[in-house]
């Protein structure tokens, strides 16, 4: 009997646990990609990845830009704009006064000095608002089933200059995260309130950045580093704006140049030329020299530049790069 009642009580308590976890996981789920709010604290800030359901706090709005970033995937231009634009106020620069900031236009590819820029008769946010193309003729071409598959995710330009986008599961459309700022509008304007009590039904996630390679130029067994590794540890370490670290992924004729380049870029600049690398794909190898090219759009002139990067095989076996 006593066997009995405490076998009957395991199976209880796992029937417990069970349901508990399927609960969480609903909720989770459910919240998926949302931007949360605890009405019962002080309006802290949550993030539900939709890659693994998991809540991550954004603390400041320059914590959250960082996190949301990171937490961000590559995407094309073509896939990005089957996506509609929404538009939200930022307070930032507007030089042709049509409402959107000129750093929204210069995502999206249109004239922040022209309120028209296809000069079709109708200014960019009225096309931009109702799904027609700003920068020609008709209509842009929404995919609904492509948007619900990717309601929540924070994508990144790859084919630009790493510019990111929050894909709002409320309503389906982009919106662009562009600065620190940006990030605090977001949470003020598209988030969701949630108790205390349902806020900790769903897992914390807690993102640390990835480490980069140990230094080239001091560690034991650096030849079994590929020049793939180095690059993106390159990237990794550009982007974070480690400029001590960077320093160890460039030839030595390299080195004032690259410190020169990490201290003159900000934090916004740094992660989008680590982006760009991050992008970049291996277009031509040797034994002894890689080269990586990526195209980078300038929206005013209207025309992609490419851009490449050189990685050499140094005498030790090691691989540095050569150029930024």
């Amino acid at each position: 009997m006593k066997k009995y009642l405490i076998t009957t009580f395991i199976l209880l308590t796992t029937l417990l646990i069970t349901q508990l976890a399927f609960a969480q996981k609903n909720l989770s789920q459910k919240l998926s990609g949302s931007i949360l709010l605890q009405v019962q604290s002080h309006g802290q800030a949550w993030y539900v990845n939709p890659a693994n359901y998991r809540k991550y706090y954004l603390g400041r709005p320059v914590d959250a830009f960082a996190l949301m970033r990171n937490l961000g995937i590559g995407i094309t231009n073509e896939d990005l704009n089957k996506i509609p634009v929404g538009i939200i106020k930022y307070n930032y620069q507007d030089d042709d006064n049509d409402g959107l900031s000129n750093s929204l236009e210069n995502a999206l590819g249109t004239d922040p000095q022209n309120i028209d820029s296809d000069s079709d008769g109708y200014d960019d946010k009225t096309e931009v608002e109702n799904n027609y193309d700003p920068l020609n003729d008709g209509k842009l071409i929404i995919d609904e089933n492509f948007t619900r598959e990717n309601l929540g995710k924070i994508f990144l330009q790859t084919e630009k200059a790493g510019q990111a986008w929050y894909i709002n599961p409320a309503d389906g459309k982009k919106y662009f995260l562009g600065r620190p700022a940006d990030a605090f509008v977001i949470m003020k304007n598209l988030s969701l309130g949630i108790t205390n009590a349902n806020l900790n039904k769903i897992a914390t996630g807690y993102y640390t950045a990835p480490s980069p390679l140990p230094p080239p130029t001091t560690c034991t067994n650096c030849q079994t580093h590929s020049a793939d590794q180095v690059f993106a540890a390159a990237a990794s370490a550009i982007r974070s704006g480690d400029k001590i670290t960077t320093l160890t992924y460039f030839t030595p004729e390299m080195q004032k140049a690259i410190e020169y380049t990490m201290d003159f870029l900000n934090d916004e600049g740094r992660f989008i030329l680590g982006n760009i690398m991050s992008g970049a794909k291996l277009s031509d190898s040797t034994d002894t020299e890689k080269t990586y090219s990526a195209e980078v759009y300038f929206s005013l002139g209207g025309y992609k530049v490419p851009i490449y990067f050189h990685i050499k095989k140094q005498g030790d076996g090691t691989w540095l790069l050569a150029n930024l």
